[in-house]
């Protein structure tokens, strides 16, 4: 999923270069599905690493519009950071090299 920033209240590249979970949602026929996914943020794009097993490549190949959050909480500091993606996605095959 290609990223178009709006209005950055922090430094995002810093934030999405962290090891968090995102959650991927997807539209399906049965009604919308989440997914905790790993990602990698790689020149403003968003990487998410699926396998034959898992079910979100085949739903974004039925569907390719989805959004992306990711959300870090810090009671102790009063820290609450989100970043909010949607739009569209493709499956590409994984480049092994």
């Amino acid at each position: 999923m290609k990223v178009e920033r709006s209005g950055d209240l922090f430094d995002l590249d810093s934030f999405l270069a962290r090891p968090l979970i995102a959650h991927l949602a997807t539209g399906s026929a049965d009604g919308p599905r989440e997914s905790p996914v790993c990602y990698l943020w790689e020149e403003g794009a968003v990487w998410l690493v699926g396998t034959s097993s898992d079910s979100f490549p085949r739903r974004i190949k039925d569907e390719p519009r989805c959004a992306i959050g990711l959300v870090e909480f810090v009671l102790q500091r009063g820290l609450l950071l989100h970043v909010g993606m949607r739009g569209t996605a493709t499956v590409e095959r994984l480049d092994d090299a």
